[in-house]
């Protein structure tokens, strides 16, 4: 098959947006976050797609390679993580609403919960900067915006344009400058 897989009836280059997000989905898959049909639902693959992918050879490359990135910057564990976070709540209200249990667990528990349902201050913006430095040569050009989302505000009247970088050839493993 090659460096392609076939969803939802269109071949997909697997070093496309889509083949990517589809190699990832696939090692998810793999680590029980998202079940094969949920998979072949989403990208709406076909049984006989489904049977040619699972013997695809690169894509296999490929899915061991994400695996092997997702577990080493912790993605993976993260992902896993949140997916049984979810249950933490209901566990924290049985015990806290449980009368027979130890006051202070239930303490504990009601600290948690309150932990949970506060804000983060992340979670809500606070005013920060969205700082992007362009540094071309002698030029330099900053961007400082604000993070907050806010209706036309930080909005340049029109889009700031780069200098045109002259052509390059290559000749003899030297750089040498045209005007083209």
């Amino acid at each position: 098959m090659g460096d392609t897989v076939v969803l939802g009836g269109v071949e997909v280059e697997l070093a496309s947006d889509m083949g990517r997000a589809f190699v990832t989905d696939c090692v998810r898959s793999a680590e029980g976050l998202l079940t094969d049909k949920e998979l072949a639902e989403i990208y709406e693959i076909s049984p006989a797609d489904w049977g040619n992918i699972a013997n695809d050879a690169a894509l296999g490359r490929a899915i061991r390679a994400e695996r092997d990135r997702r577990v080493l910057n912790g993605t993976a564990a993260r992902e896993a993580a949140s997916r049984h976070f979810v249950r933490a709540p209901t566990i924290l209200n049985r015990i806290m609403s449980d009368e027979g249990m130890n006051a202070r667990h239930r303490v504990d528990a009601i600290k948690e919960m309150r932990a949970i349902a506060a804000p983060t201050q992340n979670s809500q913006p606070d005013g920060g900067r969205f700082i992007i430095q362009i540094n071309i040569g002698d030029e330099s050009k900053t961007y400082n915006k604000s993070i907050a989302p806010t209706p036309d505000a930080d909005l340049p009247d029109e889009q700031p344009k780069l200098p045109r970088r002259p052509k390059l050839t290559l000749t003899a493993n030297k750089e040498v400058e045209n005007d083209g």
